[in-house]
């Protein structure tokens, strides 16, 4: 009979990976002074998947400072449907973000995740082109980290996150026909600070599971 080696997490390592999951937007990216209604992200973008990868360092055991760029691969939203439009979206999130790992790091253990960054919005229709950015102070993440090897881990995890838009660049003109006759993003959110008055907030939701490798681990 032969003993089941043991498996250990590294206690020092280079942390490298990344996650897949379903991205959700929720809230809205402005209030539109022209209607005066909320702009809902739903209208700009539509729920998709969030690609991130990921690289930092594994610190005694349970300790993990990173860095993180999600891609979020979502469509344009509802003001966008329709003939006559060729239009595209995107989202990204680029951040610092640390993660501590209580309970069996060795086998399965609890993680929670807490990032800070900057979320960028992006929509293309007929060769325009309108951004908004927001610095997102709190990105929370909670799951389960599960070893399989001394050097493999998977990461199931939900994570919140939410912000104001308060820069953009650019404008971009809607689908033709609009119910309520806006032709595109009206001048008051188009290439510079939305003014607080018009700000609102949004929130993104991640259902999804990483997978990291410890390289250069020392037990």
């Amino acid at each position: 009979m032969y003993a089941v080696e043991p498996v250990h997490a590294p206690r020092y390592s280079l942390w490298l990976g990344g996650r897949l999951g379903l991205l959700l937007y929720g809230g809205s990216v402005y209030f539109n002074p022209n209607t005066g209604n909320d702009e809902q992200t739903s209208a700009f973008v539509s729920n998709g998947l969030a690609l991130e990868a990921d690289v930092g360092a594994r610190i005694s055991k349970r300790y993990i400072p990173y860095l993180a760029l999600e891609l979020g691969l979502v469509g344009p939203g509802s003001r966008f449907q329709g003939g006559g439009t060729s239009a595209s979206a995107g989202t990204s999130f680029l951040g610092l973000g640390f993660r501590f790992l209580a309970g069996n790091v060795n086998y399965v253990s609890f993680a929670s995740d807490l990032s800070f960054g900057f979320r960028k919005f992006q929509v293309t229709n007929d060769g325009s082109t309108w951004t908004a950015s927001a610095f997102e102070f709190l990105r929370l993440g909670l799951g389960a980290d599960i070893r399989f090897t001394d050097y493999f881990t998977i990461s199931p995890m939900v994570t919140l996150s939410g912000g104001t838009l308060t820069s953009t660049t650019g404008g971009v003109n809607f689908a033709p026909n609009q119910s309520d006759g806006q032709a595109g993003t009206p001048g008051a959110v188009s290439n510079g600070e939305i003014p607080s008055p018009w700000q609102s907030n949004y929130y993104a939701i991640v259902l999804g599971c990483g997978a990291h490798f410890d390289l250069f681990g020392a037990h």
